[in-house]
């Protein structure tokens, strides 16, 4: 895993259980496409701004939190995502595999 710089108006919060309350959910957009699983949350300041990160096959994006329609077992966005290739239930398992070694490595980085 390479380190991103986060610019100093924006923090990444990560549950520290992975699958958590919110990481770890399956995200569909508008039309029930599968795109990805929330990997974090990213909050901005100046001007305040709330993204749920969104990974998916090899790309990461960050939707803003005005774009989600529900959060229950999965979370319905209301809009169309097209910069996202429609995952597969094996895409789904691999992703998940990815964020958890991706948040160990975090954390064995950080102590």
């Amino acid at each position: 895993m390479t380190k991103k710089r986060i610019p100093q108006n924006q923090v990444e919060f990560y549950e520290p259980i992975f699958p958590g309350q919110l990481a770890g959910k399956e995200v569909f957009d508008k039309e029930s496409r599968r795109l990805g699983l929330i990997k974090s949350i990213r909050i901005e300041y100046l001007p305040w701004k709330v993204s749920l990160i969104i990974k998916g096959l090899n790309l990461e994006i960050p939707v803003d939190l005005s774009e989600v329609s529900n959060i229950g077992t999965v979370v319905q966005l209301k809009t169309k995502i097209t910069a996202m290739p429609e995952l597969n239930v094996n895409d789904v398992i691999r992703l998940r595999e990815e964020i958890k070694e991706d948040l160990k490595e975090m954390n064995n980085s950080i102590f």
